[in-house]
């Protein structure tokens, strides 16, 4: 299984490194501070794994909305992602779809899928802030199929 290094979605400022990340202290995925790196959820399967779902993630800016992964709740279906891999050549993707998820109902289960057919989710924050929270209601999800 080689760990994915690089994501660059096409027609977005998305073209950033993509480091390994586990689960927090709270139980959910780690994902970096800086806006300018996405990470992958390293328990589950890598992008170009025959089956399941590779998960990666990142984080949108909650003032100005020009962090990368801002784009993702307007991707058109087609668009083409690019999984750049440690030691093996680059995985193509092609987006089927861009869903908000409300976090009070995120079903972990379906977006964390070791088996099934293959697929990459891009996960963001999206919605409304929740100053009581300190957080976006939703998270946005995009799905991509291999090209």
């Amino acid at each position: 299984m080689s760990a994915p290094t690089s994501l660059t979605v096409a027609g977005t400022a998305i073209d950033m490194p993509v480091v390994p990340g586990g689960v927090s202290a709270e139980g959910v995925m780690e994902i970096p501070e800086a806006f300018n790196r996405a990470s992958w959820y390293k328990f589950g399967p890598a992008p170009g794994a025959a089956e399941g779902t590779a998960v990666i993630a990142g984080h949108i800016d909650t003032t100005s909305d020009r962090a990368p992964f801002s784009a993702l709740k307007s991707l058109a279906a087609g668009t083409v992602i690019r999984v750049g891999r440690d030691g093996a050549p680059p995985v193509t993707y092609r987006v089927v779809g861009v869903e908000m998820m409300a976090k009070d109902k995120f079903d972990s289960g379906a977006l964390f899928r070791r088996s099934g057919p293959h697929e990459l989710k891009l996960v963001t924050c999206g919605g409304r802030w929740l100053d009581e929270r300190m957080d976006y209601s939703d998270n946005v999800i995009v799905t991509a199929v291999p090209a």
